[in-house]
């Protein structure tokens, strides 16, 4: 979608410092994937992100379908947009042939209700014993009203074919419009200043008009003219022969306030290309004007919507976010427990036993987080380690825990205390 790639673009021209993790991460919250002009459903990010961080990935597409009601009562499937390129008649065939074969069942008839006015509609009106999420998603598996479409994120880098991250893409791209930008600024001002060289000699021509005209009626021929204009004028071939194509009339005819206004306003252009060249933050600054231009003038809504697919559930979507308390012995043993499982006392009490450790070992770290939470590991070799709560192990009250060294998240050296 032109409005979400260009707000990302805007993001990375604002941040030219940012490593290409953060680029990419700021990309992805803003591009939120491709933008089909058929509308339809894109199933799950995963295919998504793995063309963004990798350049290539798959796009699982779906058709936006209602299970409803018509007129009459009769339960149907109501289908308003397709993945891109499916042909809606194809598609009808394609039904009727599944219907027809007995693959796909609980169906009835088969309704284009298409328009131009009120856009593409087909119905599947389904029998009284259908089971319409049985139905629909058997015209998932069979026909194109689910269809994967590959991504290839291809680009010629310095003439040569690559595929390229979504960040290495958006940094190539504002590379090759800064460039393009540098090579127009060039072409304008050297334009500018071919325009300036001439304006000098036709104002110098001006001065002395008279003297002029009379040179030129007095010449021979035309080279004979052109050397005169050089000696009185004290200007070069580029700026002499420019006064000669013109017709006498029109040279005589010339103002010199106006000739001068169009040589004042070259020379501010002149400087302010100039400027351009040499400054690296207008160039982009340049960049960013002309595509809020082209976004203001194209830019339009997502037609294509994403939806979650139950495939994309992470195993930490299905750990419960709850208090913990997380305790350190000297020794390095450390364990995870429910915060539930400690109570607060009054005045006077006893307290509870929070680990069963081993002689001489004493608890140097306790502290009560959740189980989604990251806890950063510092070790005496100036190294860090990161893993989330839940990961460590979950013992109850009176249990030692277990070691550091022997976690999967690799902590070998000892930690400092």
């Amino acid at each position: 979608n032109l409005t979400e790639v260009a707000a990302g673009v805007q993001w990375a021209l604002d941040h030219p410092d940012a490593t290409r993790e953060e680029l990419l991460e700021a990309l992805m919250e803003r591009i939120s994937g491709p933008d089909f002009p058929t509308g339809g459903q894109i199933v799950g990010r995963r295919g998504i992100q793995d063309a963004y961080r990798t350049g290539r990935g798959s796009v699982t597409m779906r058709a936006v379908t209602e299970i409803t009601e018509d007129k009459r009562g009769r339960t149907i499937i109501a289908i308003t947009q397709l993945p891109y390129q499916v042909n809606p008649d194809n598609l009808l065939e394609r039904i009727a042939e599944l219907v027809e074969q007995g693959k796909v069942g609980g169906i009835a008839d088969l309704v284009d209700e298409s328009s131009s006015r009120t856009g593409m509609r087909i119905v599947v009106v389904l029998k009284r014993d259908a089971v319409p999420k049985v139905v629909l998603n058997n015209l998932f598996k069979y026909t194109q009203l689910q269809d994967n479409f590959g991504a290839n994120m291809l680009a010629l880098v310095d003439g040569v074919p690559r595929t390229l991250t979504l960040d290495a893409f958006v940094t190539n791209w504002i590379e090759h419009q800064v460039e393009v930008i540098q090579r127009r600024t060039a072409y304008r001002l050297r334009i500018a200043e071919e325009r300036v060289h001439i304006l000098i000699g036709l104002l110098k021509a001006i001065d002395r008009i008279d003297e002029v005209i009379a040179l030129i009626r007095a010449s021979e021929s035309a080279s004979v003219a052109q050397a005169g204009l050089m000696k009185l004028l004290d200007i070069d071939e580029i700026q002499a022969q420019a006064i000669l194509d013109m017709q006498l009339r029109k040279l005589a005819a010339l103002e010199r306030n106006e000739l001068q206004t169009q040589h004042d306003k070259l020379m501010a252009e002149i400087a302010d290309y100039k400027d351009i060249l040499s400054n690296l933050t207008r160039q982009r600054s340049i960049v960013s004007e002309e595509l809020a231009e082209i976004v203001n003038k194209f830019g339009d809504e997502r037609l294509t919507t994403i939806v979650a697919d139950e495939n994309d559930v992470t195993h930490e979507d299905l750990i419960a976010v709850e208090p913990i308390v997380v305790t350190l012995s000297a020794d390095g043993y450390i364990k995870r427990t429910k915060a539930a499982l400690y109570r607060s006392q009054k005045r006077g009490g006893r307290g509870v036993k929070g680990a069963a450790l081993k002689q001489d070992d004493v608890v140097t770290n306790f502290f009560v987080t959740t189980t989604h939470h990251w806890i950063l590991f510092f070790t005496n070799r100036g190294r860090v380690f990161r893993v989330k709560a839940y990961e460590l192990t979950d013992t109850g009250r009176d249990a030692r825990g277990q070691h550091v060294a022997n976690k999967t998240y690799a902590i070998t050296a000892r930690l400092s205390t």
